[in-house]
């Protein structure tokens, strides 16, 4: 009795690897090892990282660049122009629409924390247009705002940085 149970243990272990009836493992024989559930998920997932990557390049590029320079120069141009200014639903309008096209790009629409997004890049065209109207350059402000531009790039992934940190803290 003992030997059969025994000689019995031996062949279930030996089916475990060899035999190609593999029900109980999900896998059909060690020769098709390239065929295997694990490399599957495994190459699954190594193509979901590519297309949240791809995803990430695509938001950056068609939709938080243009907001960026649409929120740039819409705020430049309330300050400069008086046409402008006096059109209050314009000017909402224009903030609006910059604001969600930021914070759709990196941010999260759904965390008010990331409304720092936009506040930055109105912050850096204050800060423009600011400086140029202390030297009573402000009819110059378009043709030489383009080199504060890259800060208006930069500003709002610090922001961004800055408010996914505060939230880190309190968790």
């Amino acid at each position: 009795m003992k030997k059969t149970k025994i000689e019995q243990r031996i062949k279930n272990a030996a089916n475990a690897f060899f035999d190609n009836d593999r029900e109980n493992f999900g896998e059909e024989s060690l020769s098709f090892a390239n065929n295997s559930a694990l490399l599957k998920q495994e190459t699954a997932e190594r193509f979901g990282e590519k297309g949240d990557v791809l995803i990430k390049i695509l938001r950056r590029t068609f939709i938080f660049l243009p907001g960026v320079f649409y929120l740039f120069f819409a705020t430049i141009a309330i300050f400069t122009f008086e046409l402008v200014q006096n059109n209050p639903l314009g000017l909402l309008a224009a903030f609006i629409i910059g604001s969600f096209m930021t914070i759709f790009g990196i941010g999260n629409l759904k965390n008010p924390k990331h409304l720092a997004i936009p506040l930055s890049i109105i912050a850096v065209s204050v800060t423009t247009f600011s400086l140029f109207a202390m030297f009573d350059k402000s009819k110059y402000v378009f043709e030489y705002g383009i080199y504060f531009f890259p800060a208006a790039l930069i500003a709002p992934f610090l922001a961004k940085s800055l408010a996914d940190k505060t939230d880190e803290i309190k968790d």
